[in-house]
């Protein structure tokens, strides 16, 4: 197994530095520091149109989808360049909607829906959480009504979804509804696009504790064709469990983790307020050093799983696994880093006197999101036991 680059790897990664050298710019690094980036008409928007422009965003779609053909492990080597320099690349609208549109939309779904994903224009938040039905997706009841038919018809929907994160810079809602309230649990259920500037649907902001935005999404009656149903009707479990999958290889890449350690390290060396240097102490080198080794693990994790899509494969499992390490190795690292730094440690994100603009404590208050944002990572290690190892259910 050979776990070097090829000439062609490198000579593309060499080519998104290029690209991020040029266009991340000290006014894009501000809009980002702002966190719940609601600007539509921004220096972000601005940044996507640019990528949209190389074709990137569709750099591992077949040619036949307006794609470059590039393959998973371009996307990966995209993306984690993307994340060590700490901007936003191709999202969960990219990754994980428009895989699902490929493999089971209708043509109309694939010609409308593709080509605007492809140059950023269309970008969609994924409406599955409601009020009382978070890690039991199933358990869902927003409701779609098919009024007419499936050719000229519209679907009526109703209902409330909760942590809809990005629906205040979305245009599109990937929203999960229930078509059928009588099929089993699992069953029943569809996936429609819905545009959320349509009326009826109201975005309502929540915030975390890490200071980061999500949102409540309302649906009062809205409206919208028949035809923006995904694939078949009653087939959205299938839709919604693939899209997942994904979504969670996307948000496990360890390109931020890296830089994270890297900047530990750095800082390390530094002396603190009471003259201390973190790195002249074994017990702080040695915990450094186990952290730089997990950041590799979950490196390789991630090469793996961008492997196995290039050979056709959702990595289900592998992805779980992947996405239940890096969560909680992020999670350590920040830990790490605060008691490194000591007091001056707590100082809060853009506070003048907080060590490296109180980045990694804002780091150890966001960590907590990704233990149970994709999935909690209680409900994955059922899944990686009843996948992987064929281990029955709870309660059977």
């Amino acid at each position: 197994m050979d776990f070097e680059l090829d000439a062609d790897q490198r000579a593309w990664r060499e080519e998104v530095r290029a690209f991020l050298r040029e266009h991340v710019t000290p006014a894009l690094r501000a809009e980002l520091a702002e966190h719940d980036l609601e600007k539509r008409d921004g220096e972000l928007a601005a940044f996507r149109r640019r990528i949209g422009e190389k074709g990137w965003f569709g750099l591992n779609w077949p040619v036949e989808h307006g794609g470059l053909g590039l393959g998973p492990v371009h996307q990966h080597l995209l993306v984690s360049e993307f994340e060590y320099w700490g901007v936003p690349g191709p999202d969960l609208t990219v990754t994980s909607v428009a895989p699902m549109i490929m493999r089971h939309g209708t043509e109309r779904n694939k010609a409308e829906f593709l080509p605007p994903i492809a140059r950023g224009e269309m970008v969609c938040a994924v409406g599955y959480s409601e009020p009382g039905a978070g890690t039991d997706l199933a358990s869902l009841r927003t409701r779609a009504v098919l009024e007419g038919t499936m050719e000229d018809g519209e679907w009526v929907i109703n209902g409330a979804k909760t942590w809809n994160s990005g629906a205040q810079r979305s245009t599109h809602e990937w929203l999960c509804v229930r078509t059928d309230p009588d099929a089993p649990k699992h069953r029943g259920i569809s996936v429609i696009i819905v545009p959320i500037d349509h009326p009826g649907v109201t975005i309502r902001p929540l915030t975390a504790w890490s200071g980061y935005r999500t949102n409540e999404a309302f649906f009062d009656d809205v409206r919208v064709p028949a035809t923006n149903l995904v694939g078949e009707v009653d087939r959205g479990w299938r839709y919604i469990t693939g899209a997942l999958d994904l979504e969670r290889g996307a948000l496990t890449n360890a390109g931020d983790l890296r830089r994270a350690v890297d900047d530990l390290v750095a800082l390390a060396d530094r002396p603190r307020r009471d003259g201390q240097v973190p790195a002249h102490d074994p017990a702080v080198r040695r915990r450094l050093a186990q952290l730089d080794a997990d950041v590799e693990v979950a490196t390789l994790m991630g090469f793996e799983a961008a492997s196995l899509l290039a050979d056709g494969v959702i990595p289900s499992v592998e992805v779980s696994t992947e996405k239940i390490f890096t969560s909680e190795l992020r999670q350590r690292i920040a830990e790490v880093a605060l008691d490194l730094l000591g007091p001056d440690g707590l100082l809060g994100h853009r506070t003048p006197a907080a060590p490296d603009d109180g980045r990694f404590e804002r780091l150890y208050r966001i960590a907590p999101l990704l233990r149970f944002g994709a999935g909690t990572n209680e409900v994955l290690r059922d899944v990686i036991a009843q996948r992987g190892h064929a281990m029955p259910s709870y309660g059977r």
